[in-house]
């Protein structure tokens, strides 16, 4: 698939890729056209760190700075990386710092998944090795206590209080099971939705956790017939729904927040999906979904649930995220 002319200040679509070994795994985080065009390499590997490889790329996030942030895990280091949010000329986007870093040793930030920031600014990062949730001051933070500096990780909620802070992950906001029988067995994605709780998707247990922002205490698990194997999660406002890949029946269900219950909205296997992976909106209102088992991303009607024209399909790897990004002017 050719590189497509496009101007690098205009919305693009942003697909992160499984990775392993080889060139393809290499600096994958890759930008696509609307109409499926390869816009190219999303990120400037100039300027690095010597030794930072840009490998295991997940999640990403524009934040409250307007820049981006991208979990990268790579062998036994993992680390939230910060770019500025605009791509260059060539339509990459230049490196800032490294804005979290942690050896997987200690057992915090462990083999990222998904950034994403609170309704505060600050940053939540769902580690796939150490199954918590870790929250980091976000790029803004400032104030009297000393601690309050950018990426650094955050006092432990008022939930675990009755944990010995020894016995917690620096920053740990969610911790695992094997902490506190409130905790996850398998973290996955984690987004805000309905106001200002924290919704994480547990693998393991076949299940949605929601988390209050303030406390970290556990509101409330979703289960459902229909959620097998949730990872990616996708906010339905209007709806008062989360979108929730249900991975091992290949399909996206609609996980009613106040009710509990469930419904598919891609019904499995529906226009070929296999293995849901990103769920995203389109700049057209169309439901967009990451298929890994066929490596493509495709797309539906979130009314009807039918499937339309696949937005890529034959791609050289797994998709993991895709989301829709506009850069923010000037920065």
């Amino acid at each position: 698939m050719g590189t497509a002319t496009h101007d690098p200040g205009a919305g693009a679509w942003y697909v992160s890729f499984h990775g392993g070994e080889g060139d393809r795994a290499r600096n994958n985080l890759h930008r696509y056209a609307n109409d499926g065009a390869h816009l190219g390499k999303a990120l400037r590997g100039r300027g690095l760190p010597r030794g930072l490889k840009l490998r295991e790329l997940r999640g990403f996030v524009l934040g409250p700075d307007g820049d981006l942030y991208v979990a990268n895990a790579y062998r036994d280091e993992s680390q939230i990386l910060r770019f500025r949010g605009r791509p260059d000329p060539d339509g990459r986007h230049p490196f800032r710092e490294v804005f979290v870093r942690q050896r997987h040793a200690d057992h915090g930030l462990a083999h990222p998944f998904s950034a994403t920031f609170g309704p505060g600014g600050h940053l939540f990062v769902p580690s796939q090795d150490s199954d918590i949730v870790g929250r980091y001051y976000g790029p803004h933070a400032s104030g009297p206590d000393a601690d309050a500096v950018p990426g650094r990780p955050m006092p432990h909620p008022a939930a675990l209080s009755d944990i010995a802070a020894d016995q917690l992950a620096p920053g740990t906001f969610v911790p695992s099971v094997r902490r506190s029988a409130d905790g996850l067995r398998a973290v996955r994605h984690a987004i805000f939705a309905d106001g200002d709780d924290l919704f994480v998707a547990d693998r393991a247990e076949n299940a949605v956790k929601r988390y209050d922002l303030e406390s970290g205490a556990l509101k409330r698990t979703y289960r459902h017939r229909l959620l097998q194997a949730p990872v990616h999660l996708l906010p339905w406002p209007e709806r008062g729904a989360l979108l929730v890949g249900s991975r091992d029946r290949d399909a996206v269900v609609a996980l009613d927040l106040a009710q509990g219950d469930a419904r598919d909205v891609v019904a499995p296997g529906a226009g070929g999906l296999a293995a849901p992976s990103g769920i995203a909106w389109g700049p057209d209102g169309l439901l967009v979904v990451g298929s890994r088992g066929n490596r493509a991303v495709l797309r539906f009607d979130p009314a009807t649930g039918l499937p339309v024209a696949p937005l890529l399909t034959d791609l050289p790897d797994q998709p993991e995220f895709v989301r829709w990004l506009s850069p923010p002017a000037g920065r």
